[in-house]
């Protein structure tokens, strides 16, 4: 037994040492394996010194002085009560949200559901990509996209072209499905779902962002990679936040609806738990619960739920509190300091920094 938990922990420190180390490579806008970003048009971008926060976490700025965190907006019913960005940031326009953009693509599917351009969850997905070939035609739903069982299986130049914002060269004929349903991560399903979005609209990834989410909520600029459907959207912590708040206002913006609440409540609650699925946020590699991108499973803080991408890009959403937590940066690397290990997840400490000094 000790032999097995030994095993399981060099795992995740090795997981998260690779999450670090990948997050370092396409983390910057300017990165040589990215591809052009595809503008979505908001509000103008406030780039005005942060006023002072009203309360002074000295144990949340050494927290995040320590973190590689370049970015960190905590809010409690509806106030701001920290607010912080590294010089380099741009209040997160230069952070790369890697894969809060599937959560992203599952909200517009939720939209476009609601609008009449899909017809539901459980519609099969060769109705929308009918150059699919599926194994025995055995049928795919959309909810096995958004929830990793469609047994699709990507190739490394998928990614490596997607992330360059090119096509995938191979047609979608000849992408390759496995017989087994059982879950597996694979960013190809979210790029399928891209597909059928884009497909419904008539329109770019980028535009139909702006059209559905960032117009309505007035959010400031970002970016995206178009041709991914999983990675990529650079936006600024603010408007992460704002995409947090929707789960806790039921959809609505200032009195407008903008996602139908009880596809946020689906998005959060139909979920399935992997017998062996690592998550950076809880670093572990078991326990860990999927939704429609949408992830619980943090044993000591049961309440929160959160979107997460690679290099620790989080919002954290406690209902009961009415707490959202937006944290964008790296992830400290045991090979730059040793120190970082053995530590807690970063996002538990973070929790427990603002519990604690909140008190």
């Amino acid at each position: 037994m000790l032999a097995v938990f030994a095993n399981e922990r060099v795992y995740n420190i090795l997981m998260l040492e690779a999450n670090a180390h990948l997050n370092e490579w396409i983390t910057n806008p300017d990165s040589t394996m990215l591809g052009s970003l595809d503008s979505i048009h908001g509000t103008e971008l406030d780039l005005k010194p942060v006023p002072k926060n009203k309360i002074m976490y000295k144990p949340v700025d050494d927290w995040f002085a320590n973190s590689q965190t370049q970015a960190l907006i905590v809010q409690q019913r509806g106030e701001i009560l920290y607010e912080a960005y590294s010089s380099d940031a741009r209040r997160g326009l230069n952070v790369n949200g890697m894969s809060m953009a599937k959560n992203i693509i599952a909200i517009l599917l939720g939209i476009a559901i609601d609008e009449g351009l899909v017809g539901s969850e459980q519609d099969e997905v060769q109705q929308y990509l009918p150059e699919l070939r599926l194994p025995n035609n055995s049928p795919i739903k959309i909810r096995d996209l958004l929830r990793h069982t469609s047994g699709v299986q990507s190739q490394l130049s998928d990614l490596q072209l997607t992330l360059k914002n090119h096509s995938i060269e191979r047609p979608l004929a000849d992408i390759v499905f496995s017989d087994k349903r059982d879950f597996h991560y694979d960013n190809l399903n979210y790029y399928l779902l891209s597909l059928i979005v884009s497909r419904a609209y008539d329109t770019d990834l980028n535009h139909l962002i702006e059209d559905k989410l960032w117009r309505p909520m007035k959010l400031e600029p970002a970016k995206i990679i178009n041709n991914t459907g999983y990675c990529c959207l650079f936006a600024t912590a603010k408007s992460w936040l704002a995409i947090g708040n929707l789960y806790l206002s039921r959809g609505r913006y200032e009195g407008r609806q903008i996602v139908p609440a009880q596809w946020l409540e689906k998005m959060v609650t139909d979920t399935l738990t992997p017998p062996q699925f690592y998550v950076q946020a809880t670093n572990r590699s078991t326990d860990n619960h999927y939704g429609y991108h949408v992830y619980t499973g943090m044993t000591d803080y049961p309440d929160f739920f959160w979107l997460e991408g690679m290099g620790m890009q989080l919002i954290m959403i406690n209902p009961k509190t009415q707490t959202i937590i937006v944290r964008l940066g790296g992830i400290p690397s045991f090979f730059k300091s040793p120190w970082n290990y053995p530590r807690k997840s970063l996002s538990q400490e973070l929790v427990e920094q603002f519990i604690v000094t909140s008190q």
